[in-house]
């Protein structure tokens, strides 16, 4: 009886854990980046080409569920908010980027010259400063904030 009992333990042993479901691979500590600039500005570049294009699906995807967006002329949004009304984004140009990273955050600043319409209202002003943060989700890198300067003047 007790040969017959171990034998049906080692058994379920051998058979419960290939029942089981196959499980994600675990989340990954954020990459220490070694120039977190050259790190970001693809990131960056990426957030602008996907306004650009209107692709609110990899928007969705690249936006932290926790994004916030803060304009200068004093409008923010969350997320949902954001990807419900897409600002149009004719021409872009980056330039003067400086990213640090902290552990699992990366803040970047830069300039951004953008010709569209931002609620509505045509939107051409000259160099704005800029600042997008990207947080990992133990995967990728997602933008968690991004705010908007007025334009420099002077």
């Amino acid at each position: 009886m007790r040969t017959a009992a171990a034998v049906l333990l080692a058994a379920a042993a051998l058979i419960l854990p290939s029942a089981a479901p196959a499980t994600r691979t675990a989340d990954r500590p954020a990459p220490t980046l070694a120039d977190p600039t050259a790190a970001a500005k693809p990131l960056v570049i990426r957030f602008f080409v996907l306004i650009a294009r209107k692709d609110a699906a990899g928007l969705d995807q690249f936006l932290s569920p926790a994004f916030q967006v803060q304009r200068a002329d004093g409008s923010s949004s969350d997320k949902a908010a954001y990807l419900a009304n897409l600002p149009t984004v004719d021409r872009f140009y980056l330039s003067n980027l400086a990213a640090t990273q902290a552990n699992a955050v990366l803040v970047v600043r830069y300039l951004a010259r953008v010709e569209g319409l931002v609620n509505g209202k045509p939107y051409t002003p000259g160099p704005a400063p800029r600042l997008s943060v990207f947080s990992w989700n133990g995967q990728r890198w997602q933008l968690a904030a991004h705010a908007n300067f007025n334009p420099l003047t002077g």
